[in-house]
């Protein structure tokens, strides 16, 4: 079975810090690195409802919770890994954001790439769109060429994985 650290495994190497990077995919959707303290306040007054954070530090998870319901925003925890992503993770996915309770949507991780990646997946999978529909949406986002060369090489894997399950 062929490893898929690299470059999966390198999403979470990003520093701590950094200005927040976000990408609207939709008018609703938001996909963004880590907010810091300061950002919550400035989606909620964008309109955004809801947060989905996909790290997997509890600790963190748990201030960030706090800190983004104080600021009026619906906070989920979902600590879905950098890499070997498996379908029940795009299905929770599409649950939350195919939910009308769901609003405005913030869906972030570490840097903005492992919710790129479960992106693109959700787009192929529950809207049938190819791997280039995808990947022209997320470009228009402002994602560049090595965002498309790890979500590519992490898809791949994805779906070579399911397929492995499937027969």
């Amino acid at each position: 079975m062929a490893t898929n650290e690299l470059p999966c495994g390198n999403l979470q190497t990003q520093t701590e810090g950094a200005a927040l990077r976000s990408y609207a995919v939709t008018p609703d959707v938001l996909l963004a690195s880590q907010p810091q303290i300061e950002d919550w306040a400035k989606l909620v007054e964008q309109g955004y409802r809801t947060v989905i954070n996909l790290r997997s530090d509890p600790e963190r998870a748990a201030e960030q919770g706090r800190n983004a319901e104080a600021a009026g925003l619906r906070y989920l925890h979902t600590p879905w890994p950098a890499y070997e992503l498996e379908p029940e993770h795009v299905e929770e996915l599409a649950a939350i954001v195919e939910n009308p309770e769901t609003g405005r949507l913030v869906f972030h991780c570490r840097s903005a790439t492992r919710v790129g990646l479960m992106w693109m997946l959700y787009r192929q999978q529950h809207h049938g769109w190819t791997r280039e529909q995808a990947e022209a949406e997320l470009r228009a986002a402002g994602y560049d060429d090595d965002s498309m060369e790890t979500f590519g090489f992490c898809a791949d894997d994805y779906m070579d994985r399911v397929a492995e399950t499937t027969k």
